[in-house]
């Protein structure tokens, strides 16, 4: 079976698009600026459409990991934040509690997983954030 085109990612890229080429000159000076974040809010709603649940499987194998554990989420997105959620909320409290303070394979671990989050989601979020760097 294929796809349904455009997709839901493509018909936000061409609005977008059409925004910011032929809409953004038409608004008022002082609209400007709110045409600017709408085009960047669909900008993040396609890279979102276009990631889907990858980025927050990524996390939730990455965190259960640090933990020894499998990820045990379903292809339902709510079940993967949910899990997601409450592993996160575990390694908070033992971030706040110094349980990753001692140097080692562990703190090493912690840290290039929040590093791998955060990439993750400057990828969505700000990808211009990560134009030059080198320690991806």
């Amino acid at each position: 079976m294929s796809a349904d085109r455009p997709t839901g990612a493509e018909l936000l890229a061409e609005a977008r698009r059409t925004l910011l080429e032929e809409l953004i000159g038409l608004l008022p000076a002082e609209r400007r600026y709110d045409g600017l974040m709408v085009a960047n809010a669909m900008a993040i709603a396609a890279r979102e459409l276009t990631a889907g649940d990858a980025p927050a499987r990524a996390a939730l194998a990455g965190v259960a990991a640090l933990y020894g554990e499998t990820a045990e989420a379903g292809p339902d997105a709510a079940e993967i934040e949910r899990a997601l959620s409450g592993l996160n909320r575990r390694l908070a409290v033992d971030i706040r509690a110094g349980a990753f303070d001692a140097a080692g394979a562990r703190r090493d671990a912690v840290v290039a997983h929040l590093r791998a989050v955060t990439l993750a989601r400057l990828r969505v979020s700000n990808p211009k954030a990560l134009q030059g760097d080198t320690r991806e």
